[in-house]
């Protein structure tokens, strides 16, 4: 056996009974809230002037990790809809591209959420943008052999050409 091997499976034995403790809730309540589709809560931290994280919805909104991503390519990963038009009249910029030129269209791409890129499509969002590699997200939904969502790409891809 390989030491590093050695060092994983001793490691895997001592913790796998050690307790964890209490796991920390994220940062981001707004994230928290988007992700399980609770579209009350997300318009409560907007639009009640009450609620203790209605001044920092915006920036909670806005927040992006080192690849550029906000919460809205969360979002898009699990298909949350609803949540995607609800934060699209608060601000969120859908034609936002990560570091590398991902957009939200790439990320429901190659999730295969066909139901969420039909709403970013809807929403306007940029069906030609291409990352560092030169890829729309057409090219992902293929790459992931996500054929629904390819076709739909080609059709609203036909629609716009008209």
């Amino acid at each position: 056996m390989e030491p590093l091997e050695e060092t994983v499976a001793s490691t895997t034995t001592t913790n796998e009974h050690e307790d964890l403790g209490p796991q920390e809730e994220p940062a981001n309540p707004l994230l928290r809230a988007a992700l399980r589709g609770d579209m009350e809560e997300v318009q409560q931290m907007f639009e009640d002037l009450e609620d203790p994280d209605h001044e920092k919805a915006n920036k909670f909104l806005m927040e992006k990790d080192i690849l550029g991503r906000n919460l809205l390519f969360a979002t898009c990963m699990v298909g949350q809809n609803d949540i995607i038009q609800s934060l699209a009249k608060y601000g969120v910029d859908l034609k936002d591209k990560t570091v590398r030129g991902y957009t939200l269209l790439h990320c429901a791409a190659a999730w295969g959420q066909l139901n969420t890129l039909k709403t970013l499509v809807e929403l306007e969002a940029d069906i030609y943008a291409t990352t560092f590699r030169g890829e729309n997200a057409r090219d992902i939904a293929n790459r992931y052999k996500q054929t629904d969502c390819a076709e739909f790409l080609d059709w609203a891809g036909n629609i716009s050409n008209c």
